[in-house]
């Protein structure tokens, strides 16, 4: 039986991701540039995107990547499948979407990642609830570590190459033109970053990942998506999760040397605590009839489509309209702008996502999808029957 409130929150994260991504979709090569002399609003989104969205979306999509894995471990139990060779099939082919789509539309793919990840602890999934909680824990606490002193080395000790080039500056304007030579050039980038990405994962967010997605399975097999969590224990947890946000985020405002790049690897801890909030809240109105929750359901069901959708419509947007039909747009475009096409995006999103699950069971890439690794995984079957 399908769980609802895993889908509203898968749903929030999909929709959610947006907001943040935003600025690289509009320039993947050079981010956001902020302006000489700081925009009042930019800083007011900045400051917003550190306490509540920095890190808790991805933090979400692990917890339920883990969650997901755990639901699949019981089917195949159930039906007397492999479930190693059946998960291996399923995230052999999200690692082909992820590849394909971090090299051709958007070097900041999640998917080639969280595959990745979770390659490295399908094993985990065989584990007791004690053994599997305690295993989560160590990886939490491992990478949190470590994302904590990366930020704090990045912030303090280290000197990226120098301060990020501003709006009006030279540099900035050689970057876009750069940017915008040609999409041979857009492809390296993204290539490189990849790359790069997956080389330092053991140093960066690995850990902490594996960690989210372990504990996500936990907190499945103990019922958290239908219950959420006690009151006592959401009190802790949203506790935690405030002082936390405020802590980290206090050094980009009162610390000059410290700039927003580093601000996922400062917000990694409260981000797994502000996740657990989101995720607990939509757990306890889950039986609500609200148009806005089901909405969520609805974007959860098709979070793949619509992840993949929000990558294509932003590149069609930000590298082949704005440039033709608004040349300057990339030297005068602010955060308060790219908020308001984000929200305009997302209500296209919600109705996109609200016509498709009323109509097809799946969204278009998720049946895709299901073909490819159901095609692998009865092809692989077959075979070790016949060697039998």
């Amino acid at each position: 039986m399908r769980i609802h409130s895993i889908d509203a929150i898968r749903g929030l994260a999909i929709l959610g991701i947006l907001f943040l991504n935003i600025t690289f979709h509009q320039n993947f090569y050079t981010g956001y540039a902020f302006f000489e002399e700081p925009l009042l609003s930019d800083d007011i989104i900045s400051l917003v995107n550190a306490l509540f969205l920095d890190g808790r979306f991805r933090s979400l999509f692990c917890l339920l990547f883990g969650a997901g894995l755990a639901i699949q471990f019981e089917h195949c139990q159930s039906r007397g499948y492999d479930f190693l060779t059946f998960a291996k099939s399923r995230l052999k082919w999200l690692f082909v979407f992820g590849l394909m789509h971090s090299v051709f539309i958007f070097g900041g793919d999640i998917l080639l990642y969280y595959s990745f990840c979770a390659f490295l602890i399908l094993k985990s999934f065989s584990l007791s609830q004690g053994d599997l909680k305690k295993k989560s824990l160590n990886f939490l606490v491992i990478g949190s570590v470590i994302m904590l002193l990366v930020g704090v080395i990045s912030a303090f000790f280290y000197d990226f190459g120098g301060e990020l080039p501003l709006r009006a500056s030279e540099v900035y304007s050689e970057e876009v033109a750069q940017w915008q030579s040609s999409y041979l050039f857009q492809i390296e980038t993204q290539v490189t970053f990849q790359a790069i990405s997956i080389i330092v994962a053991p140093f960066t967010m690995l850990w902490q990942s594996m960690g989210l997605m372990m504990f996500g399975a936990y907190l499945y097999r103990n019922g958290f998506f239908n219950q959420g969590f006690s009151s006592a224990a959401f009190i802790k947890v949203a506790a935690i999760a405030i002082v936390t946000s405020i802590a980290t985020t206090l050094p980009l405002i009162m610390i000059e040397s410290v700039t927003a790049d580093v601000t996922p690897m400062l917000s990694s801890v409260p981000a797994i605590f502000c996740a657990l909030v989101y995720a607990h809240l939509l757990v306890k109105v889950k039986n609500t009839a609200a148009w806005w929750y089901q909405s969520l359901v609805n974007c959860g069901k098709v979070a793949f489509t619509l992840y993949l959708t929000q990558s294509i419509a932003m590149a069609v947007l930000f590298r082949i309209v704005m440039p033709a039909y608004f040349p300057d747009f990339a030297f005068t475009v602010t955060m308060l702008d790219l908020l308001i096409i984000t929200l305009a995006f997302t209500a296209i999103q919600i109705v996109l996502a609200n016509v498709m699950t009323k109509h097809f069971r799946q969204g278009p890439f998720e049946a895709i999808w299901r073909k490819l690794y159901l095609h692998s995984f009865y092809k692989k079957r077959t075979k070790e029957h016949l060697a039998l």
